[in-house]
């Protein structure tokens, strides 16, 4: 799938899907919630969301009192959705919400760990 096309296709999944419409839909993240945990980062320490889309994992993190959070999805229709959550639990001004669309030369070789 051309770069193009793939953020076209995520931006119409969420301007055409609630988020628990969609299959990888979790009202609770609970494992990521714990593989965060064992982390054991602390409050201010920043944590980046990769395709982190409309979940609602930034929410669980700010509710457990991290405040260094960004969020960064190819689609701004999802991060939308999360922004307009966030504001109405007045935690926006603390967590970023980033949308971009990386170039695979960049993409390959962050990846690439042979």
């Amino acid at each position: 799938m051309q770069d193009l096309d793939r953020k076209a296709h995520w931006q119409r999944v969420y301007d055409n899907k609630d988020e628990s419409e969609v299959s990888w839909f979790q009202t609770e993240p609970t494992v990521s919630l714990e593989l965060i945990a064992n982390c054991q980062l602390t409050a201010n320490q920043p944590v980046i969301d990769v395709g982190g889309g409309a979940s609602v994992l930034v929410d669980r993190m700010l509710a457990l009192g991290y405040r260094n959070l960004t969020v960064l999805d190819i689609s701004s229709a999802a991060l939308a959705k999360t922004q307009a959550r966030l504001a109405v639990q007045k935690s926006a001004a603390v967590c970023r919400l980033c949308s971009m669309m990386p170039q695979r030369s960049r993409l390959s070789s962050v990846t690439n760990l042979n």
